[in-house]
């Protein structure tokens, strides 16, 4: 879990507020997109870039 904290801390800010509101308030991705004020797109975009980031730097641990 820590390491989980650590990898979401080094993601750009837009990245990471993105990514929680998404995974762990459940917003939509639209809903994600009209509280940051950017479209669906770069709303999805941030968050998909968050969760690669995420995923390639947590399978290192494996």
């Amino acid at each position: 879990m820590k390491r989980f904290e650590h990898v979401l801390s080094q993601l750009k800010e837009e990245e990471r507020t993105a990514f929680l509101l998404n995974k762990i308030d459940g917003k939509t991705h639209k809903e994600v997109g009209e509280i940051l004020g950017i479209t669906k797109k770069v709303a999805e975009h941030r968050i998909y870039a968050a969760f690669n980031k995420l995923r390639n730097e947590l399978e290192e641990l494996k």
